[in-house]
């Protein structure tokens, strides 16, 4: 038999071990149930720095842009290094990825892409990059690939790219920002190259603006009145269509508006201009009519005097939309772009995306 002392001590013991049993360990920061790959363009820093993104709602950043120039050399602006930005994501648990191209920025995709010599020549120095800057991978934005031997070389760029991401440890991503429908899309050879991108953001926005010949919706979710331009239903029916995987497509999401000199849609316009959803938030009730088109899913302000329609996303249809993702199967959403959204401290359209997917 033991002594009472020894007893004594083994009860103590116990009950500090218990204690230490029960002790909770702190539960990692929420994440979305989807991918949330907001868009960071390198000329916000002034207005909207990395403090001022809510990391929480995010699964992924692209930062927006570098690109290639004809012989296959990596272009970096002077101002896209953002260090602070790549150590706070990755701190918050979401992945860097470094878009490449964008609008304006594509002369060199044909060139770069023509030669195995220049894609080799590229694909290494963006492995290079990735590694030095503490990039997760890259996205390609290339607008836009656009006959039969942009086609053929682009799907060579992005095989061997896929190839070489997935020979490092960890394996880096390779995503893509598509078109809209097939008047560019029938340049990007989808099916064959499903399996090379982990993930597929179709720029469901921008199917209306100053290269119309009509006032329209900038992102309708489903095809309203006669209007024949597009609608992110469309879209994503065409993705499906094109064999890409439901765990790898994603839907756009604008914080984005776009105004024309008119007075409603469907009618000419002389002007269109891209308005951040920020500013139209706060345009005057006095001199502004918000109006919800029940067919599209989405708002639009129309100035009382008649001069101006404004079509936008704001809290209710960019729910709607998170919904339609959900309801579909599809794996998330990109955004264009980060901080369009930010008022009074708050990014309010982000807040409903990430409470959408499981946030709270």
């Amino acid at each position: 038999m033991r002594s009472p002392v020894l007893r004594a001590v083994s009860a103590v013991l116990l009950i500090a071990f218990a204690s230490c049993q029960v002790t909770q360990v702190p539960e990692e920061p929420a994440r979305p149930d989807r991918v949330v790959m907001g868009y960071y363009t390198s000329w916000a820093k002034a207005a909207f720095d990395h403090t001022q993104i809510e990391y929480r709602y995010l699964t992924h950043i692209a930062h927006a842009f570098a690109w290639p120039d004809p012989s296959g050399n990596l272009v970096v602006p002077a101002d896209l290094l953002y260090p602070a930005l790549n150590a706070a994501a990755h701190d918050a648990g979401v992945k860097m990825i470094l878009s490449l191209g964008g609008w304006g920025n594509c002369a060199g995709f044909p060139g770069m892409s023509a030669t195995a010599v220049n894609r080799s020549r590229f694909i290494g120095q963006l492995v290079d990059f990735c590694q030095a800057h503490a990039y997760d991978g890259v996205d390609i934005d290339w607008e836009f690939v656009s006959n039969d031997t942009e086609k053929a070389n682009f799907s060579l760029f992005v095989e061997a790219l896929a190839a070489a991401f997935r020979a490092r440890t960890p394996a880096l991503l390779v995503t893509m920002a598509a078109p809209s429908n097939n008047y560019y899309g029938r340049w990007i050879d989808f099916e064959r190259l499903a399996d090379d991108f982990d993930l597929i953001g179709f720029m469901t926005y921008d199917y209306h603006g100053s290269w119309s010949d009509h006032a329209g919706h900038n992102s309708p979710l489903y095809a309203y009145a006669d209007d024949t331009c597009g609608s992110v239903d469309e879209t994503f029916l065409y993705a499906r269509s094109r064999q890409v995987p439901l765990a790898k497509l994603l839907i756009g999401v604008p914080f984005f508006g776009r105004s024309f000199d008119c007075g409603g849609l469907g009618l000419p316009f002389t002007t269109s201009a891209g308005w951040d959803c920020k500013d139209i938030a706060d345009l005057p009730a006095a001199a502004w009519t918000r109006t919800w088109d029940n067919e599209a899913q989405v708002p639009t302000k129309r100035r009382t005097d008649g001069t101006m329609i404004i079509s936008y996303d704001d809290p209710s249809s960019v729910s709607l939309k998170c919904q339609y993702v959900k309801d579909k199967l599809s794996a998330g959403v990109i955004i264009w772009a980060l901080g369009g959204d930010h008022r009074g401290g708050r990014s309010e359209l982000l807040e409903v995306v990430g409470k959408s997917f499981g946030v709270r």
